[in-house]
């Protein structure tokens, strides 16, 4: 893995809209995620119990199928912005005190803006369906009710988790700020049975290293083979440009 300082660059407000817009348009998936459960997804991976491999993620993120990249340029553009995303999270994570935030958007509803958590949910609770065998000492534990809270944002409606939801102080009414103490709490968990685990691969003087794959470094995976050569395959570009 590449260690350019490029890679520790926060996405700007434009690459954000850049990459939602990708997201979003017809050269992906239908089942594709949004960006606000794509923010879900990586921070699960970021805090989780043990590393998954960004050929796994990736995969999360298009649901059935593969982008239908128009050159190769393209696909590094878009990969590139979601290791950046992945080492953002990390990095704001690791700040004292924790500067993390949920990526949420506002919608209005009845001529009143308000926020959409919905979506953050479902790809975080995506990143623990991934490993769900390593996130299984949760249900042994206190910290289970994080997760529980999560489920509730996610699907408000069901009886249960509306009787959840109705027991939050004021405080925690402010469902961005719910979700940031879920994630800070979790976070602590896994760090505290793993004192060892890295937020992220470690740099110098405990920094974390952002991930950058280049296509002739060895594969995150671990198999020893260059990343063009093992899951970097599936990145591949079709044959020619698409039309849109």
């Amino acid at each position: 893995m590449s260690r350019h300082p490029e890679s520790y660059k926060p996405l700007s407000e434009a690459e954000i809209y850049d990459l939602a817009a990708f997201l979003e348009s017809p050269l992906v998936p239908p089942t594709t995620m949004h960006i606000s459960a794509v923010n879900g997804l990586l921070t699960s991976i970021i805090i989780g119990p043990r590393a998954i491999p960004p050929s796994l993620w990736m995969d999360y993120i298009w649901g059935q199928g593969q982008p239908r990249w128009q050159s190769q340029q393209q696909m590094e553009h878009i990969t590139s912005l979601l290791v950046r995303h992945l080492n953002t999270i990390a990095m704001l994570l690791a700040d004292e005190p924790p500067q993390y935030a949920p990526l949420t958007y506002t919608h209005e509803v009845d001529g009143k803006p308000k926020v959409i958590i919905t979506e953050w949910c479902f790809g975080f609770l995506c990143g623990v369906k991934l490993d769900n065998a390593a996130w299984l000492p949760l249900a042994d534990s206190p910290t289970q009710t994080f997760i529980a809270l999560l489920r509730a944002l996610l699907e408000p409606e069901l009886p249960l988790h509306a009787q959840i939801l109705s027991h939050l102080s004021e405080e925690n009414r402010n469902h961005s700020h719910l979700i940031s103490t879920c994630v800070l709490e979790l976070h602590r968990f896994w760090l505290n049975r793993s004192p060892t685990k890295p937020l992220a691969p470690i740099g110098g003087a405990g920094t974390p290293l952002p991930i950058k794959i280049g296509r002739n470094d060895l594969c995150p995976c671990g198999s020893g083979e260059k990343y063009k050569h093992c899951c970097g395959k599936s990145a591949a570009p079709a044959a020619g440009p698409v039309s849109v």
